[in-house]
């Protein structure tokens, strides 16, 4: 399951961004961990598309962080990413059961 790798490995931090450049993306990406955090507690709210929607925006982000420097500042993202990635195998999970035996 590629999908639910996490990307913080292949992380190689670009030039530094200006500090308000930074300071912006630190605003966006807290924003977006805070709309996300309870995700895993919500699965059953999405629907895989917007599980991996999710995640691609997370993805976004993190690779955002890198080439502006601020890739040690993408922490919460890493944590997020294993969020989704719970999440998406429940969601599996759950849409196997309501299919049923055979």
């Amino acid at each position: 399951m590629k999908d639910t790798v996490s990307r913080t490995g292949q992380c190689a931090a670009g030039p530094s961004a200006p500090k308000a450049d930074r300071m912006a993306l630190l605003k966006e990406i807290a924003a977006f961990t805070r709309e996300y955090a309870d995700v895993l507690a919500r699965y059953h709210t999405y629907t895989m598309d917007d599980l991996n929607r999710i995640e691609q925006e997370c993805w976004r982000l993190h690779d955002e962080a890198c080439s502006r420097g601020a890739c040690g500042s993408a922490g919460e993202l890493a944590e997020l990413e294993y969020l989704i990635g719970r999440a998406k195998e429940m969601m599996a999970k759950m849409m196997e059961s309501e299919r049923g035996p055979g």
